[in-house]
């Protein structure tokens, strides 16, 4: 008993050590959650309130390039792009103005301002940055002269299609709004956000507005040298004293512009008030320490005395000397009901002592019994025997029968299963291995419903019950986890008699697996690996039901295919539809279904998406691409685009047909504005990779540009033509990127497989180039740059003044640096050889117009033809 109340003191004080504890640790951690749960929060805010001034600066930025595109356009004149300017300030209240200023100082604006004699476009920050940016340029916020409200500029520079510098188009945006999002910015409920420019000015703060240039406040006067920290450091977050108070700060750059956005949390608010959860804990525990103490007491009286008292009671009983000792009952007594449950197993002691002495009188007269019932059974054993010999004949018949049954059920590949009418294994035969729930010999003697899954085994019960009732067979297929797996298996269910079934179960896992797989093809695009045309048009079907709404559809065409397939064949295309593939896969959701329809089409499936969050997927997949290259043995780092339209079903009285038709419509418009620039990219990236792989190439195609130029100039052409020819000369091997690096670079002569894949080069350039409109002209001329004067040149065989002026000007230009140029098997030929050479093949290889001219005029060597 001494035990027991020591062990209680301890548990007492034990338990006050660790709810003390508890709550320390209580305290630390959910400390620390609170502060990182601040930490996120100022991030959280940080990228929202960027996403948000990036959405409004995208959509100003959108206007400017818009007006940009009709400028370059060359086709609208100043009264037409002032009546185009004003229609897109009214659909943007943001803008303030739009104008266009060209080379010449000549102004076309929206607004009715009008320009003072001695202002000079052409001098302003806005248009001196653009040009030199070659790209689109966001100035720093400023004051308007006109209204005194804070803009920024966004200016792009305008080049026609021959590279010239038109001017710059730029756009007015006033900068209240991205002022008022800033100001408005908290960390639910705590802390601030402020915006600033590339000079470090503070564009926006929730305790300084801008209303004059003199209002403008550099971020250094709040924190000496942080400017210089946030340009350094780009992004992160930091501990700072700002504008005076100590505090956390989370900063990171504004996409698409030299500002810095940050957010500012004192660390009063981070930390919040400690004092506050110490006084919480220590009342905590002083609150733990006297419910122990109340505890104690009353346990003390209410548990240990009484304990105590029962312990000295039951040392008392001895039902050896006493039988009749019981023990004494007070109500009070919280035991009471303990003293009486003794008391009365001391009772039932005493009537089972009597009862024994009883049932040993009882035994001794059924021993007599039994000696008679022995006499009996020795005179039944004999007939026994008798019967036993006749089994050991029927056991050896039974026995042929089984071999003959066990010969048949080897032979069939199913197993045998005998139930009961209540669903007891009764017999199991057949190769059954790695196909039972449970080994054969934990089966028998038991239900059914005992070892299978509940729903498998009460579909068996019922078909045995059916079996058994309407003695017809029964058919049916179920899936189970068997000791090789998850399997199929196809069962064949017959009556044996009135309480037994026979069950012949096949496993069927390979037809299944193989009837799965047929389907998964069927619906699959076999390239790719996502789903196919059939797929799509079913699972839009099912899925054209009013509670998808609103079901959004976006449609994807993949610019530059075309290009890739015919300039360098269908195998490269392949990869490049992968890549286009495994970007939609990475960027949409993983219940999104995507599907590839066409040759180079895709389209995503959208149920219960808005036509607004569709359009953040579908700017999320196009910036993935955009960030994605596609890299082959021919070309490396291809940047990928993609045209994307959007369509979204808000009502059931909407045709889908429609929608996708709208969505249809929608990508082909991108399609037509975003193609010919990907193709032009895509080119670039062909002559780049080609001089890289190859740069005798490089310096090949620049010194046949020169002798170009040199031709049109001593033929007298004008300047327009001269550039062609310069265009035409850098370009006029493009199509070698396509042929391997083994053959380009061969010291020794080429093989005749290798020479004819060699003269595949002008058709290729020609197929690289004619993809885009402007450069239709030029692939012409390098498509015929081989043909010779007589007739037996290649790829047409073209002869005479059937080969375009400008090819025959390339023909003597490559055949001349080619002569000059040393060789791995050979050195160049001296300009006298080279001059003779000519001469031999006037008229036969060259013009022979334009060899004399080339010889006379370019080479300065007169009366040789």
């Amino acid at each position: 008993m001494k035990s027991i109340q020591e062990r209680f003191y301890l548990f007492g004080t034990i338990l006050i050590v660790v709810v003390a504890l508890g709550l320390l640790y209580q305290y630390s951690y959910f400390s620390t959650i609170i502060n990182k749960d601040k930490e996120f929060n100022i991030e959280a805010a940080r990228i929202h309130l960027g996403h948000e001034i990036n959405s409004k600066m995208k959509q100003n930025r959108q206007c400017t390039m818009a007006a940009s595109e009709m400028v370059s356009l060359g086709a609208h004149s100043d009264q037409q792009l002032l009546e185009l300017f004003k229609k897109l300030s009214q659909n943007n209240h943001s803008l303030k103005a739009l104008y266009f200023g060209d080379v010449n100082n000549k102004l076309v604006i929206s607004s009715e301002w009008n320009p003072p004699s001695t202002y000079d476009l052409r001098d302003r920050l806005w248009y001196i940055k653009a040009v030199e940016e070659g790209d689109t340029y966001v100035s720093d916020v400023y004051i308007d002269a006109v209204d005194g409200e804070p803009v920024i500029a966004v200016s792009k520079s305008v080049y026609d299609n021959e590279g010239n510098l038109m001017g710059v188009v730029s756009s007015d945006i006033s900068a209240n709004e991205i002022i008022k999002m800033v100001e408005d910015a908290t960390i639910k409920g705590l802390g601030y956000s402020f915006l600033i420019d590339g000079s470090g000015n503070i564009i926006a703060h929730p305790k300084y507005s801008i209303q004059s240039e003199s209002d403008m406040i550099r971020i250094d006067t709040l924190s000496s040298g942080i400017y210089g920290e946030l340009i350094e450091t780009k992004s992160g977050q930091m501990q700072i004293k700002f504008d005076g108070v100590e505090g956390f700060l989370s900063y990171e750059p504004l996409e698409g512009t030299n500002w810095i956005i940050g957010n500012f949390m004192s660390m009063e608010e981070f930390m919040g008030n400690r004092w506050d959860k110490w006084s919480v804990f220590f009342m905590t525990l002083a609150l733990a320490t006297l419910i122990f103490i109340v505890f104690f007491y009353l346990q003390k009286n209410s548990f240990l005395t009484p304990i105590k008292n029962l312990d000295s009671d039951i040392k008392k009983i001895d039902v050896e000397e006493d039988m009749g000792y019981r023990m004494p009952i007070n109500i009070k007594d919280p035991l009471v009901e303990i003293r009486t449950s003794i008391n009365a197993v001391l009772d039932k002691t005493k009537e089972y002592f009597e009862q024994t002495e009883q049932d040993s009188e009882e035994i001794m007269a059924q021993n007599e019994e039994l000696e008679a019932s022995y006499n009996q059974l020795s005179a039944m054993e004999e007939e026994l025997r008798e019967q036993y010999d006749l089994l050991l004949y029927s056991e050896e018949r039974l026995k042929n029968a089984l071999v003959k049954n066990e010969v048949v059920i080897s032979a069939i590949p199913d197993i045998l299963f005998v139930y009961d009418k209540d669903g007891v294994y009764v017999d199991i035969q057949g190769e059954h291995a790695g196909n039972l729930a449970a080994p054969e010999s934990t089966l028998l003697g038991k239900r059914l419903t005992d070892i299978l899954p509940e729903d498998i085994g009460f579909l068996v019960l019922d078909r045995i019950t059916k079996v058994i009732e309407n003695d017809k067979m029964e058919f049916f297929e179920y899936d189970l986890e068997v000791e090789s797996g998850l399997q199929s298996f196809e069962v064949r269910m017959v009556k044996l008699d009135e309480r037994h079934v026979l069950a012949m179960t096949r496993n069927i896992s390979d037809r299944k697996e193989m009837e799965n797989r047929l389907i998964n093809l069927s619906y699959r695009d076999q390239l790719t690996g996502l789903y196919n045309r059939r797929f799509f048009e079913e699972e839009l079907s099912r899925l054209d039901v009013e509670r998808n709404l609103p079901l959004s559809i976006i449609m994807s065409d993949v610019n530059g295919l075309k290009l890739i397939n015919d300039s360098f064949g269908h195998k490269v295309g392949d990869e490049l539809l992968k890549t286009i593939a495994n970007v939609m896969i990475k960027g949409c959701r993983a219940d999104d279904i995507i599907a590839r329809i066409s040759g180079d089409e895709f389209v995503i499936i959208l149920p219960k998406t808005s036509e607004e969050e569709a359009e953040v997927l579908a700017d999320r997949l196009k910036k993935l691409s955009s960030e994605t290259k596609f890299s082959d043995k021919v070309f490396p780092n291809l940047e990928l685009s993609i045209s994307f339209g959007i369509g979204t079903k808000h009502s059931m009285d909407v045709d889908m047909a429609l929608i996708f038709k709208k969505a249809e419509d929608k990508m082909y418009a991108h399609k037509l504005l975003e193609g010919p620039s990907m193709r032009s990219k895509t080119i670039e990236t062909i002559i780049k990779a080609l001089y890289e792989k190859n740069e005798r190439e490089e310096k090949h195609s620049n010194r046949v540009s020169i002798i170009c130029q040199d031709i049109g100039k001593a033929l007298g052409l004008g300047e327009d033509k001269i550039r062609e020819l310069g265009s035409v000369g850098l370009l006029h091997d493009i199509g070698k990127i396509a042929i391997s690096e083994t053959i380009l670079d061969k010291p020794g002569k080429l093989t005749k497989d290798e020479w004819d894949e060699m003269k595949k080069h002008p058709e290729i350039g020609y197929r690289i180039l004619s993809t885009v409109n402007e450069m239709g002209q030029i692939a012409e001329y390098i498509l015929y740059h081989h043909e010779r004067y007589d007739g037996y040149g290649y790829p047409k065989g073209l002869k005479g003044e059937d080969i375009p002026f400008m090819s025959r000007i390339i023909t003597i230009a490559d055949a001349y640096d080619a002569m000059a140029e040393d060789r791995p098997y050979r050195k160049g030929l001296s300009q006298e050889e080279i001059i003779r050479e000519f001469v031999d093949h006037a008229g036969t290889q060259f013009d022979p117009y334009l060899t004399k001219i080339f010889i006379e005029e370019v080479l300065g060597y007169k009366d040789t033809l």
